[in-house]
């Protein structure tokens, strides 16, 4: 058992004092044990305890986060042991009970991650598509929201999935290091037990646990770089979620059909060919400059529908008809979908589906 000298001690190098102790006793409704002193009695699992905390701590997390995936030590219902009553006045001294040293901190099972909560919208069964009017825009919109919730799921996943690398490399980082202490007190004790003839030979062994050290330190400076990379990772992937709930958020934020209105950079990526029956060039990539002159009509939220035909002058048979569904971001960006159908002599022959930018033109 430890007091609370010792248990500072042993985590004195992991930058734990007496008031962090203190304040996770209460937050995590730890019960700790007295002797008959009235002194705290902490277990190897209460250490180990305390050190866990730090670790998830300096991941970022928070208390209610930590009490959700840490194994809290069994409560113990143990009561203070009474004073012994004043002795007697005879010549024999009492010794005063003394904590155990040297105690070695005991690993705990590993926590078990909280579950992914799936999205409510992963059960949601992906509409057809009907051709023309709000009703096409209504279900592309809500396949543009099923999309959208996927790849957040997924980012969180991998999120997840980094975080707990993390802890791995933390933990075999602290091994490493356990271990080199380990071996060179066994050089310390060995120079001074042996004799002159085997100081040569513990030279030698020196030289090669030397070099064993520097390529561990090698090894402990890529995995400190790997761990670096993980964490600017899983900075990137909140980055990613974050736009995500952006782009989610302004689905449904206030409409205002003015603010559509103007001159508009349009930057398209193909990203499916619906059909296409006749063998035409459908473009991967396209830009274009157009202008918003009349409000648009809302769909959904903050999202305006606009459809525009063109006629090619070249050829009277052919025309194009384009929907573009996208939603105010900000004052000088559109974000959404372009869904463009070609038509012969009346005949759709080919349609393709774009994701689009549109950057306001000055």
């Amino acid at each position: 058992m430890y007091t609370v000298d010792t248990a500072l001690e042993a985590l004195k190098k992991y930058d734990i004092e007496e008031p962090d102790l203190l304040a996770w006793e209460k937050e995590l409704n730890l019960e700790i044990p007295v002797d008959g002193y009235g002194r705290k009695q902490y277990s190897p699992h209460h250490v180990n305890l305390f050190k866990n905390i730090k670790k998830h701590i300096a991941l970022g997390r928070t208390i209610d986060e930590i009490k959700q995936i840490i194994n809290l030590p069994p409560i113990e219902t143990s009561k203070p042991q009474p004073k012994p009553e004043t002795p007697r006045p005879v010549p024999i001294q009492h010794a005063v009970p003394q904590p155990m040293a040297g105690t070695s901190a005991v690993v705990s099972k590993p926590a078990q991650a909280k579950p992914i909560q799936k999205s409510p919208y992963a059960s949601v069964p992906k509409r057809p598509a009907v051709r023309g009017g709000a009703s096409e825009g209504a279900a592309n919109v809500i396949n543009l929201v099923q999309r959208l919730n996927r790849e957040k799921d997924q980012l969180y996943k991998k999120l997840l999935e980094t975080e707990k690398l993390n802890s791995h490399l933390y933990s075999a980082n602290s091994l490493f290091h356990k271990k080199v202490r380990e071996m060179a007190l066994q050089i310390k004790q060995l120079r001074e037990n042996f004799n002159e003839n085997e100081k040569f030979k513990l030279m030698d062994d020196k030289a090669r646990l030397h070099k064993q050290l520097i390529d561990a330190e090698k090894l402990s400076q890529y995995k400190q770089e790997e761990i670096l990379n993980q964490k600017l990772q899983n900075e990137g992937l909140r980055q990613q979620i974050k736009q995500l709930d952006n782009r989610i958020a302004a689905l449904s934020a206030p409409f205002d059909a003015s603010k559509f209105c103007g001159d508009w950079m349009e930057t398209g990526h193909l990203v499916e060919v619906i059909y296409d029956n006749f063998g035409i060039n459908i473009e991967s990539e396209r830009v274009r400059l157009f202008r918003i002159s009349e409000r648009p009509t809302r769909m959904y939220g903050n999202m305006a529908i606009i459809n525009t035909s063109y006629q090619y002058e070249t050829n009277n048979l052919w025309k194009r008809e384009e929907s573009l569904m996208v939603s105010y971001l900000d004052e000088q960006t559109l974000e959404g979908e372009l869904v463009a159908e070609y038509i012969l002599d009346g005949v759709p022959v080919a349609k393709a589906s774009y994701r689009v930018t549109c950057r306001r033109s000055e």
